[in-house]
């Protein structure tokens, strides 16, 4: 299913790329009573941890860590009647990272699945900020939402998406061929 594999991809990448002052809670989400299925918070006292780990072991992932202050992540399951609220609250969320200065990346609706990638721009030509929220309301009935905060660069993105192993990862995207070459969607 497209929402399991958008959260993989969202999750490695949020999880060996990002950094600090973009930083959105999604603590509390209005409407949904249930408890996420997977919650991860990472302050930045754990991910200087994570950053120490990793100069042992990868290197192109510990540069990628040494500016991530925050990763925050929330997965709901069988969500049920509360998709309703979620998806308004991913529409009143939109609207608030718009106008506090975050730009859409990726804005896709298909099949009751919603996906909304909003990065917030840094300064000298870094990202502050990464949110990615998706909703499915077909058969996974599931919602993730992701935040990564701090100074990440754009062009150390695609080099943490090759290394861990995402580089098919637009094969999904209509109009784009699995090599990165275009193609044509389907009529």
């Amino acid at each position: 299913m497209k929402g399991k594999l958008a959260l993989l991809i969202a999750g490695v990448f949020a999880a060996t790329t990002a950094s600090a002052q973009g930083a959105f809670p999604f603590d509390r989400i209005p409407g949904l009573d249930k408890e996420p299925t997977i919650q991860i918070d990472l302050n930045p006292e754990l991910m200087g941890f994570f950053n120490e780990a990793a100069k042992g072991a990868e290197s192109e992932a510990a540069a990628a860590l040494e500016g991530i202050t925050n990763v925050s992540v929330r997965v709901y399951e069988n969500i049920g009647n509360d998709i309703e609220d979620l998806v308004k609250f991913v529409d009143d969320t939109t609207a608030r990272l718009e106008r506090d200065g975050w730009h859409a990346a990726v804005r896709m609706n298909e099949d009751g699945e919603r996906v909304r990638i909003y990065i917030k721009p840094g300064s000298d030509g870094l990202i502050s900020g990464l949110t990615v929220m998706i909703t499915d309301s077909g058969p996974g009935d599931e919602a993730v939402f992701i935040n990564v905060a701090g100074a990440i660069e754009p062009a150390q993105l695609g080099q943490i998406a090759a290394a861990v192993g995402m580089n098919g990862m637009f094969d999904m995207v209509p109009g784009l061929g699995g090599s990165g070459a275009p193609r044509k969607a389907p009529l």
